[in-house]
């Protein structure tokens, strides 16, 4: 039997309340509207521009009706692949503590506080949980989008499909997270039962089957194509999940609370600054990532002597941790993936290979960011400017090309691969260097400075600022465009490679650029 409410518990939890209306009453009101719809501003002129660019300017065509059943067939499997992962995503960060980010102040004085734990978390839980389903929501239904240029389904309907799924998944990889945290498993627990969850989803693309949960959820984002009856248990399965881990919320862990309260405030500071590099360190910190004591393979001293840039940067890219080395090999299976997609008609999925192939860059150019982190020491060597961080890009540039290498061989599984494997010798180094260079610059660039003469015109600077974040990002992007040209030389009878490698010319001078900006960085002055 639980414990009695007593009066003095009710009174505790009214108070507990009052103190959360307040504090979010002048919360508001120190909140800058103007500033606040600014941003709002910019981020719908963004996002509206994407979805123009991506419904207008993008040509796809329209599969052909055996391609759709196809699709029907074949599609809940693979888009439960995708549900499995986001799961065990949520799993792995409930196993570090997450999902919910306290305040300092509410760990230190309302967790220790003699009132019910559970009712305290119960409000940060569900804000968690909404705020989840509303970027779910705004995914999927973009996913919709999409797929309805693609199959012979009402795009209404595609969106609407979409849009639900998308907040079902992400309400329960929520729920999934509370559930851990809340029985304060441990992270390797939790990475064995993520492990299961993606192997299962796995198994059943293998099989050519659909039997999983996350299959059947998955059925309920195809409705528009096949309506299955059977995606209402994968629905009613992930809504259980999200309501199981919001009952138990209050058994989090006040160490790992308080360890990721103070983690996040830095991070928000961190992204308020748009300074990348400390985003990249304390998302490793909230990770628990360490580096290895013993590489995995010793590199030989006799290198050291003629490259010893080489060396060392080797010497640390051998102590990536195991959960570092598995991102990056995921990141470019994912960007073969949707490069696949982008092969079969799709070509907004190149966006998705160009992102997964520029984050897997932010890892593998940790040289240069080291030497970046510590510019007293990087000015005392003699060297001009940017020089040395040119020579760090030797072994980033290897770490890319395996990378990229897991990327075309992934997509020579799913595609021609007579046609992927030449495709992919002409491409693998420039795009591996195009990401490499827009990750370096990305990570060399430091804190935003905005000028004082673009500061007076807003729209002027926060479009400089957009410009600033985009453009790295983007270069890994237009590196990848030579495959949507090789994908109608191949229409058009012709051979791809040629055409690929032509096309390429354009991306490689992009890269040059990038790369002749970085030779000219100097240290940040201290």
């Amino acid at each position: 039997m639980g414990r009695k409410v007593t009066p003095v518990d009710d009174d505790r939890q009214t108070a507990l309340a009052d103190l959360g209306r307040t504090r979010r009453r002048n919360r508001l009101a120190t909140v800058d509207w103007f500033d606040s719809f600014y941003h709002a501003y910019l981020t719908a002129l963004g996002v509206g521009a994407a979805i123009i660019v991506g419904s207008t300017f993008i040509p796809d065509e329209e599969v052909t009706t055996a391609s759709a059943l196809q699709v029907a067939s074949d599609g809940p499997a693979l888009v439960g692949l995708a549900i499995a992962v986001i799961f065990a995503l949520g799993l792995r960060s409930g196993g570090r503590g997450g999902p919910l980010s306290l305040e300092a102040a509410t760990v230190a004085h309302v967790l220790l506080a003699p009132v019910d734990r559970a009712a305290a978390m119960r409000s940060p839980a569900v804000r968690q949980l909404r705020f989840g389903a509303y970027a779910g929501v705004l995914v999927g239904a973009v996913a919709g989008l999409l797929a309805a240029r693609r199959l012979p389904v009402d795009a209404y309907a595609s969106v609407l499909c979409g849009a639900v799924t998308g907040a079902v998944v992400a309400l329960g990889a929520v729920g999934a997270a509370l559930v851990v945290s809340g029985r304060r498993a441990s992270p390797a627990v939790a990475n064995v039962v993520a492990l299961a969850v993606v192997g299962a989803a796995a198994a059943d693309v293998v099989a050519g089957t659909a039997l999983v949960p996350t299959s059947a959820l998955a059925r309920l984002a195809l409705w528009p194509l096949a309506f299955e009856p059977v995606a209402l248990v994968g629905a009613a399965l992930a809504l259980a999940i999200a309501g199981l881990g919001l009952a138990g919320v209050g058994g989090i862990s006040l160490e790992a609370a308080r360890r990721r309260a103070g983690l996040v405030s830095e991070l928000r500071f961190a992204v308020t600054l748009q300074d990348l590099r400390t985003v990249v360190l304390l998302r490793r910190r909230l990770a628990q990532e360490r580096p290895r004591s013993r590489p995995w393979v010793r590199v030989p001293a006799s290198l050291g002597h003629r490259f010893p840039v080489l060396r060392r940067d080797l010497g640390g890219i051998l102590r990536f941790p195991t959960t570092r080395v598995v991102r990056l090999v995921a990141l470019g299976a994912v960007a073969g993936l949707a490069l696949a997609g982008a092969w079969a008609g799709t070509s907004a999925l190149l966006l998705v290979a160009g992102l997964a192939l520029y984050v897997a860059a932010l890892d593998a150019v940790e040289p240069l960011a080291q030497e970046v982190d510590h510019p007293d020491r990087w000015a005392g060597f003699p060297l001009d400017l940017g020089g040395l961080l040119l020579r760090h890009l030797g072994a980033s540039v290897a770490v890319m090309v395996t990378v990229t290498a897991v990327t075309v061989l992934t997509v020579a599984i799913l595609a021609p691969a007579s046609v992927v494997v030449p495709l992919g010798a002409a491409l693998l180094l420039p795009v591996s260097l195009a990401a490499t260079a827009a990750a370096a610059a990305s990570t060399s660039q430091g804190l935003a400075q905005p000028k004082a003469t673009s500061s007076a015109v807003p729209e002027f600077a926060g479009m400089a600022l957009v410009v600033r974040n985009a453009w790295p990002p983007a270069l890994v992007v237009v590196s990848l465009v030579p495959v949507l040209a090789a994908r109608s030389a191949v229409a058009d009878g012709l051979s791809p490679a040629p055409v690929a490698a032509a096309v390429a010319s354009i991306p490689v001078l992009f890269t040059g650029i990038a790369l002749l900006w970085l030779s000219q960085r100097a240290p940040a002055r201290l």
